[in-house]
C-alpha cells in the first residue's frame, strides 16, 4: 500500500496524531502540518532533476 501524502516542508511521509493539538495529524519529522498529496508528477520532476544534474557533472568530468 502506497502513502499519498507527504510533507510540504520535509517531503516525509511519516506522520502522527499529535494529542496536544487535539489530534491534529502532523509530519513526525519536522512537526509540521503543512500536508499535500503525493503526484506522480511530483516524484517525475525530482527524478528529471537528478538525471539533469548527473549528465551535466559527467559533462563536466569529461571536459
Amino acid at each position: 500500500m502506497s502513502v499519498n501524502r507527504v510533507c510540504f516542508n520535509c517531503g516525509c511521509s511519516s506522520f502522527v496524531s499529535d494529542r496536544s493539538l487535539g489530534g491534529k495529524i502532523v509530519c513526525s519529522r519536522c512537526g509540521s502540518s503543512s500536508i499535500k498529496n503525493k503526484s506522480s508528477s511530483f516524484l517525475r520532476r525530482k527524478n528529471f532533476l537528478f538525471i539533469f544534474v548527473v549528465i551535466i557533472i559527467f559533462l563536466i568530468v569529461i571536459r
